[in-house]
């Protein structure tokens, strides 16, 4: 169950900082030169290779939780901003960005137990590392989220395009479509958010993107993304 420190800081976005612990004031003095996906993965790296040399047991889960609003917030602003916004997220993206904070929030403590067994029984810290990757993916889902839900409330283009990565069937089927950002999100079809049942790759290693464009929309463009995902 969420602390008061996390709940408030969570539903009082953007004034955040000022909430914060000591400590965590430090991780935020971090976060502006931080904006990726792999940034993300190698403060969370850190924070496991701490609690697993038993150096921050009594303050891991409050610091990953934090970590995660914060580097979530960067992801939700960067889009925002990216799109012509400035910091002050509109309410909607407020809304989403609390509501996926809140999503990985509730798995904090199960890995923090997770990293205290191996450590108690000189179990090996490579498999909770690469589960590190599973938490910075969300930084690109958020990015991503956000994109496609700005370009829906303003009635925007979306193009499917490829990213550097292997691609599996559906996404090489999908690369370069033009819809409408409404079509992508009533479809339901995205790329990346593991696990993803709509594409062959389930998203884990794609680097696939849906991008504001102003691009001429792809003829019967729903028909196609519908036929790239059942084939």
């Amino acid at each position: 169950m969420l602390n008061k420190l996390i709940t408030d800081a969570i539903h009082k976005v953007p004034d955040i900082i000022p909430l914060l612990s000591y400590k965590a004031r430090i991780i935020f003095g971090l976060l502006p030169d931080i904006k990726s996906a792999e940034m993300y993965q190698n403060r969370i790296e850190k924070q496991v290779r701490e609690l697993y040399d038993d150096k921050k047991d009594d303050t891991f889960v409050e610091e990953f939780m934090l970590l995660i609003a914060a580097y979530l917030l960067l992801a939700y602003r960067q889009a925002w901003q990216d799109e012509g916004g400035g910091q002050i997220l509109p309410d909607y993206l407020q809304q989403m960005y609390q509501a996926q904070v809140l999503a990985q929030l509730a798995f904090v403590q199960q890995y923090h137990d997770d990293i205290v067994a191996a450590r108690e029984t000189g179990g090996s810290i490579d498999d909770l590392i690469a589960r590190s990757n599973l938490w910075a993916v969300r930084w690109d889902e958020a990015y991503n989220s956000a994109v496609l839900q700005i370009a829906t409330e303003n009635g925007g283009k979306l193009i499917w395009q490829y990213g550097d990565t292997d691609h599996c069937d559906t996404c090489r089927q999908l690369d370069g479509i033009v819809a409408f950002a409404s079509e992508w999100q009533a479809v339901g079809v995205k790329p990346q958010s593991a696990p993803n049942d709509m594409l062959d790759c389930e998203g884990w290693r794609c680097q696939c993107t849906l991008t504001i464009t102003t691009a001429k929309r792809t003829p019967n463009a729903i028909d196609k993304i519908q036929r790239a995902v059942s084939g």
